[in-house]
């Protein structure tokens, strides 16, 4: 009825498998479940259920009986799903013969093309879709012809894609199984609040000097393009999404309301706003401007300005009072 909601729920079985009886017992049930998809459902949707979700299930279910901390435990579950998703791509283009990811692709290339037409229909023209409209129909993938065609900067994005992809896959199914295992006695431990998180400036001192690194290297080396694009991309897609949860924290301050809110995000979609929020999340590494995860910090480098809360008041202890016994 919602395949969205059913594929983010099937890790969750192997997932209360391995906390309640072990590791041992969720890999059976997971071969066990593989077999049967093979026998009625076929080679491909075996692969891609039981060789996919499983490992994530698996994953989660292990961070949670060994309580690693919500954190780790998701990053472990993007690491195996990271993992069977590449595997699963490479068995079925190499044994099976099927381009699973070239199907994808050209998915989504006619799906851009009927949303583009239905755009035009409706009388909608802009820069944007007309440089959606060159993205698509560029013509040809040879001689360094601009634009890229999307299928070709979608094969090339795929390493981030599906990095990134594991990531946000990982953490619904770890939101979801939160609320889902509460419901059988399994309280599991929540991940903190989105509008906390923050990259730490090692990471981003590494994700910027990555970035650099392989952009120099490509103008020597051209082998070496499509690693500096996918380094590229992680950085503006990490950065614009920290400068986002900055833009969304003062929303949050000044009382807005929530439709403005999401209307606000739409926004966010503008290329020239995109890098905009990418410098901001940059400068938030270091500055701060969020306030969110040093609530009591004084004024210190990074720190100016910074509001101390008021001590709580104490209340006097209560005083015992004879009561006669009757």
């Amino acid at each position: 009825m919602a395949p969205f909601v059913g594929i983010l729920l099937a890790p969750i079985p192997l997932m209360l498998l391995v906390i309640r009886w072990g590791l041992r017992t969720a890999v059976l049930a997971a071969i066990v479940a593989g077999l049967i998809l093979l026998q009625f459902f076929g080679p491909v949707n075996a692969v891609s259920m039981g060789g996919i979700f499983a490992p994530l299930g698996l994953a989660l279910g292990w961070g949670v009986r060994r309580r690693i901390g919500a954190p780790l435990t998701v990053l472990a579950g993007a690491a195996a799903f990271l993992a069977a998703s590449v595997a699963a791509l490479g068995l079925t283009l190499f044994v099976l013969h099927q381009d699973v990811l070239g199907q994808l692709i050209d998915l989504q290339v006619r799906g851009t093309r009927m949303s583009l037409a239905l755009q035009e229909r409706l009388g909608g023209h802009s820069p944007q879709l007309d440089m959606l409209r060159a993205l698509v129909d560029a013509p040809c993938a040879e001689h360094h012809c601009l634009p890229v065609p999307m299928s070709l900067m979608i094969r090339t994005l795929l390493p981030v894609l599906l990095t990134l992809g594991a990531l946000l896959w990982a953490y619904l199914c770890y939101t979801l199984a939160r609320s889902v295992l509460r419901r059988v006695g399994h309280e599991i431990p929540g991940v903190p609040a989105i509008l906390t998180w923050r990259v730490s400036w090692p990471l981003a001192a590494g994700l910027l000097s990555a970035s650099a690194v392989t952009s120099l290297a490509s103008r020597r080396i051209p082998a070496l393009d499509g690693a500096a694009l996918n380094a590229l991309y992680l950085v503006l897609i990490v950065f614009a999404f920290q400068g986002a949860l900055v833009g969304f924290a003062w929303m949050n301050r000044r009382k807005l309301s929530r439709v403005t809110q999401i209307l606000a995000g739409l926004l966010f979609l503008n290329p020239f706003l995109f890098i905009a929020l990418t410098y901001l999340g940059i400068l938030d590494t270091w500055y701060d401007y969020r306030r969110l995860t040093r609530p009591d910090a004084g004024t210190g480098p990074g720190e100016a300005g910074a509001m101390r809360k008021p001590p709580a008041p104490t209340r006097p202890a209560p005083t015992a009072r004879a009561v006669h016994p009757q």
